[in-house]
């Protein structure tokens, strides 16, 4: 069960859509950025560079710090940084390490 799939053009978090927009790596940010959520813009921005689990993680990342500004999760920028960066990696490094768990995720959410 090896489907390809496509990035969708925008996800829903909270109340807000928010659109997913593929960059070249000169547009970001940072040099290093891979990603960048823009909360007033309704945008969540990644690099086309990026492939397979990197890729995953950069957009698991800035939905991270989508949910934090739409439950106004108050953090201060840095530590923002470091609750994000970690419960991305971990979460990630959980779906690499146990790869038929998402498939049962998946089930589960459909039966409601």
């Amino acid at each position: 069960m090896n489907k390809q799939c496509s990035i969708p053009t925008s996800i829903k978090v909270g109340y807000r859509d928010y659109k997913l927009e593929k960059w070249k790596q000169t547009i970001a940010n940072a040099g290093d950025a891979h990603g960048q959520f823009f909360a007033k813009e309704g945008v969540i921005g990644y690099t086309e560079e990026e492939k397979g689990v990197s890729h995953a993680n950069t957009i698991l990342h800035e939905i991270f710090h989508s949910i934090i500004y739409q439950w106004n999760i108050d953090l201060d920028e840095k530590m923002e940084e470091v609750v994000v960066n970690g419960l991305t990696n971990g979460l990630t490094t959980v779906f690499v390490d146990n790869p038929e768990l998402m498939d049962y995720l998946k089930l589960k959410i459909k039966e409601g």
